[in-house]
């Protein structure tokens, strides 16, 4: 098993190659695990700090605050309508603001794709676009164990990877991290962190007492008083309660993958 094993870490000149086939932004809708689809059904309407804003049915590609800030500057100049609207905020009761964490492009395709081709493809862009084929990776803990089988969304272009990927826990994030020279593979394990660093600095917030969200309100209630509330996005909130000194300086290490480069080469160090 482990000469099997030793065999595919050696087949390292087959990697992964985007077709240009269009199909993972011409379907953006509903593009989640079904793991994480319960969840957000049971969990995410109110019975936590961060509420889902819209039905699960419109829910598309999710934008950070600061990736949705880009995308309206990028329409503007594609001369677009990108759609972009409130997925998921926190009600604070203590400033009364309506604290935006993140949005969505409401749109079945990707608004940028045009001909197959995204308009915006050399730009900095949302990592939902960037970590694909990957929906996760392999650092993420949500309960169940990442495997190869429920790591990656529908993608033409594993089709001949798949078979080449390890079993094994190690030996799969070790060929992960060669086979991937487009990146996706370290922009999955950074949107993986920063997903983690968001609860965890929300439940940080709330021991500081510079946060008290709204938890259990009827959903009603909970959407009328978001709705007429002054509204921030998360980041700013984060500066202006003095949490952070610098949002520019904190996007700035998301946007060079500082904590997935550290996260991977802990992994290979302890299992070279």
């Amino acid at each position: 098993m482990k000469m099997k094993s030793e065999i595919r870490m050696s087949q390292i000149e087959k990697t992964f190659q985007c077709n240009q086939c269009g199909k993972c932004c011409s379907h953006i809708r509903g593009m989640m695990p079904r793991e994480d689809s319960e969840f957000i059904k049971e969990m995410a309407y109110g019975k936590l700090p961060l509420v889902q804003l819209i039905p699960m049915e419109k829910m598309s590609f999710p934008l950070w605050d600061w990736e949705a800030s880009r995308f309206r500057k990028w329409q503007d100049e594609v001369k677009i309508d990108a759609k972009i609207k409130l997925s998921r905020g926190i009600l604070d009761l203590n400033s009364n603001k309506a604290i935006i964490v993140t949005y969505f492009m409401d749109s079945d395709g990707c608004p940028f794709l045009n001909n197959k081709k995204c308009l915006i493809y050399n730009t900095n862009r949302a990592y939902i676009c960037r970590l694909f084929p990957f929906n996760r990776g392999p650092f993420l803990d949500i309960g169940d164990k990442p495997t190869k089988n429920n790591m990656f969304g529908t993608c033409d272009g594993m089709n001949e990877l798949m078979p080449l990927i390890p079993e094994t826990y190690e030996d799969m994030v070790k060929f992960l991290s060669k086979v991937f020279p487009d990146g996706s593979f370290e922009n999955a394990v950074q949107f993986d962190y920063i997903t983690e660093w968001v609860n965890r600095t929300i439940v940080d917030l709330m021991k500081q007492k510079k946060l008290r969200p709204a938890i259990n309100y009827p959903y009603d209630l909970f959407l009328k008083r978001f709705e007429n509330a002054e509204k921030i996005d998360f980041t700013d909130f984060l500066e202006q309660s003095g949490y952070i000194e610098s949002k520019e300086k904190l996007i700035k290490g998301f946007d060079e993958n500082n904590d997935a480069k550290v996260k991977i080469n802990e992994f290979l160090e302890r299992h070279h």
